[in-house]
């Protein structure tokens, strides 16, 4: 019994100790961030952070890794896109074994852009599954040092009219900025607070940041400078927005506000007549008179001051006029005459030229100017007062010329790759100014430039016209004009000319019908070396020769010819070779003359080149006649041979004397049995070029009208119609009208 007892105590404990092994597991621990200082400081943006991760009870298993993470700004790792992976531990085998070291020493690095208050480091493992979150810690990457923080690239600026600028910090971290404005003497202001690296400044001051970086201390930026300049501020300084003066004597503006980095821009009726540092200008004593203002230009914005007119005491009572134009340019040896007109009673003119006086004279309207320059006149008129009357011209501005544009073209019967010849021309010339416009030269004023053409970037000899002709495909070429006066520079537009040599073809016939047996020859009269020849027969056939200078033709066809050499590709127009159509050469009367006996006919053959007549059926008789005309005075046979190009046409012409017979027949009986096969009449009706015939169906409806019947109707089939009508007229008077019966 107690054997057994004692056995069974065995089994329990061997029982107990396999269920109390299968039921430990790992655990894993609270990791340990920067020696749980409860801060990270990264001041270089690789620091390394120590993490330390443990775990007891049991290792993990072999192929577990541990993931080590960032969460967000807020210690929260729901939203996955905001947390960033920082270390990985993997076990290798105959390395280090991370699953069996319950204590892990490591590193991790903080990602760009940390930066807070609140963030937690999550351990991950992947085999068994677990995590374990750390406490929270402050952390910041990349941490500014004292001075390096700037505003707006350190640069200064001016707020203009109550506009606002925004700014920027030298940095792209989302994370807590504190805007201040420096006080002297008092608390600095704080003015805004924010995420982003920018703020919008709204009003002058100097200007700094202040980082809190929590437990890693804090920095300030570098100054910033923001001045104001009010509408106010940006005035002309003067008592009212006229000043009066006397004629003659200057006057100085001055600007309210002064700082040496403004420019300031003194404008007189919209012309800019001062630009510098210094906030006053002082007019000249003559031309002074008119409408200022003041730009200010800070460097980052600009103010405009109301207007401010300056004008003369004394009213005058007469006018002065210009003539012509008022703004034009001058070339370098040209005069130009300014003239005014005025209706004083007894004024002086003085003349200025850029404000200098040019000389005073009583009656001086006009004045030669040879130079560039603005020229006005001012008319004085005593008043017997304290203050003379005087009247400024309005201003002719004459503008020096830095350079000439020209623009140049061909004729317009020039065509591109298909013209032998073109002429070149000017069409305009433009001057560049001084004040950076441009303008167009008078025809008088291009009157005085110089012209040299060029080819390909060289100057073509002797081409020093306003034209230039090009006559052969070897002057093609890039062609500019190159233009100037004095030493004032121009050139003009490229041209690229491209002539060719068109080739000339000749043909072995008068036309272009082909006969039967007799080949047409085409030839090219000008060769010329460099070019390219290919004949294309209906559009893709190449039917080009050896010699490509002669081309034989037997077959119909559309011929082109192409050509191609020197940048050029063309070709000439189709050449259309169609059959031989004898139907060209007609007789006249017909080919069957009536003639009474011992009386003569005159024959006409027409459409050919030659006409060779024979007596009898072929050219075995005599020869007749070697023109178009042949008079007969006998019965019988003659036979004609008409040269049309290559081809030649024969037919034979009978003559016959009146058969008598004025019946007319009324039936006809196309069976082709050869008895009535067509509507035959006599010769005194048909083959008669005065005789008119004409037939009409059942209907009514005209079916034919011909003079010099031949004897030839029906030609097609005349379906179930059984009944025609018929007439014949002969010298508008009617000889005979009936019907036709149809027979099968």
């Amino acid at each position: 019994m107690k054997k057994h007892t004692k056995s069974i105590l065995v089994l329990l404990a061997m029982l107990l100790f396999c269920v109390s092994t299968s039921v430990v597991s790992q655990v894993l621990e609270t990791p340990i961030v920067a020696n749980g200082e409860g801060q990270a400081c990264d001041l270089t943006g690789t620091t390394d952070f120590p993490l330390r991760i443990t775990f007891n009870t049991a290792p993990f298993n072999d192929d577990n890794v541990f993931i080590t993470e960032l969460s967000d700004e807020n210690g929260s790792f729901a939203d996955a896109s905001k947390v960033k992976e920082v270390r990985r531990l993997i076990s290798t085998v105959g390395g280090t074994n991370y699953n069996q070291l319950y204590k892990i020493e490591t590193t991790f690095q903080l990602p760009a852009g940390t930066f807070g208050k609140n963030y937690k480091i999550r351990v991950r493992t992947t085999s068994p599954v677990m995590s374990q979150e750390s406490d929270f810690f402050e952390a910041y990457y990349d941490m500014f040092a004292e001075g390096e923080l700037e505003i707006n690239g350190g640069v200064p600026f001016t707020l203009c009219n109550s506009e606002t600028k925004e700014v920027t910090l030298n940095t792209s971290v989302v994370g807590e900025y504190l805007w201040y404005i420096s006080k002297s003497g008092t608390t600095d202001e704080l003015v805004a607070t924010t995420q982003e690296p920018k703020y919008t400044i709204t009003k002058a001051g100097l200007y700094y940041v202040f980082i809190d970086y929590g437990k890693c201390g804090g920095i300030r930026s570098n100054y910033l400078n923001v001045s104001g300049l009010s509408n106010n501020e940006a005035q002309i300084d003067v008592p009212s927005t006229t000043v009066e003066i006397c004629g003659g004597v200057p006057y100085t503006f001055n600007a309210k506000v002064t700082n040496t980095s403004y420019t300031y821009k003194w404008y007189q009726d919209g012309n800019l007549v001062k630009s510098s540092n210094e906030p006053t200008y002082t007019t000249p004593n003559a031309g002074q008179f008119g409408t200022y203002r003041l730009e200010i230009e800070t460097g980052s914005c600009t103010t405009v001051s109301d207007n401010v007119v300056l004008q003369q005491k004394t009213t005058a009572g007469f006018n002065v006029n210009t003539t012509g134009t008022l703004k034009t340019v001058i070339l370098p040896g040209e005069t130009r005459d300014l003239c005014i007109t005025h209706d004083a009673s007894s004024g002086t003119i003085q003349w200025y030229k850029d404000d200098v006086s040019l000389g005073t004279a009583a009656n001086q309207l006009c004045f030669n100017a040879k130079v560039a320059g603005v020229y006005f006149a001012s008319v004085k008129e005593s008043t017997g007062s304290s203050c003379d009357a005087i009247v400024d011209s309005e201003k002719y501005t004459l503008l020096g010329v830095d350079s000439l544009i020209a623009s140049i073209r061909t004729d317009t019967n020039y065509e591109e790759c298909k013209s032998s010849t073109a002429k070149l021309s000017i069409v305009g010339v433009q001057a560049k100014a001084k004040d950076g416009n441009t303008y167009d030269l008078t025809a008088a004023q291009i009157g005085l430039l110089s012209y040299q053409w060029n080819k390909d970037g060289a100057p073509v000899s002797g081409a020093t016209n306003n034209e230039l002709t090009l006559n052969s495909f070897i002057d093609s070429g890039m062609y500019t004009l190159t233009v100037s006066v004095g030493a004032i520079p121009g050139s003009s537009n490229n041209l690229d000319v491209k002539l060719v040599e068109v080739p000339q073809v000749t043909s072995s016939s008068a036309s272009n019908s082909l006969c039967v047996g007799v080949p047409i020859t085409y030839t090219i009269n000008n060769v010329i070396t460099g070019y390219t020849y290919q004949w294309i027969k209906d559009g893709t056939q190449d039917v080009t020769p050896a010699d490509p200078k002669i081309l034989e033709v037997t077959e119909v066809g559309e011929y082109v010819l192409k050509y191609s050499g020197f940048g050029c590709n063309s070709e000439l127009n189709p050449i259309v070779v169609v059959p031989f159509d004898d139907s060209a050469v007609t007789i006249t009367p017909s080919e069957i003359v009536v003639m009474e006996a011992g009386s003569s006919a005159t024959v006409v053959a027409a459409g050919g080149e030659t006409y060779e007549w024979y007596q009898g059926e072929d050219n075995s008789g005599a020869l007749l006649s070697t023109t178009e005309e042949l008079i007969v005075t006998t019965l019988g046979f003659y036979t004609v041979y008409v040269k049309v190009g290559n081809c030649t046409v024969q037919k034979t012409i009978e003559v016959v004397e009146p058969d008598g017979q004025i019946i007319v027949p009324n039936i006809v009986s196309p069976n082709q049995d050869g008895i009535n096969d067509t509507w035959k009449l006599s010769n005194s009706y048909a083959y008669q070029p005065s005789v008119q015939v004409i037939l009409y169906n059942s209907n009514g409806k005209e079916i034919l009208n011909t003079t010099d019947y031949k004897n030839d109707w029906p030609m097609e089939s005349l379906g179930n119609q059984k009944i025609f009508y018929y007439k014949i007229i002969k010298d508008d008077k009617l000889m005979k009208a009936g019907t036709i019966s149809v027979l099968d």
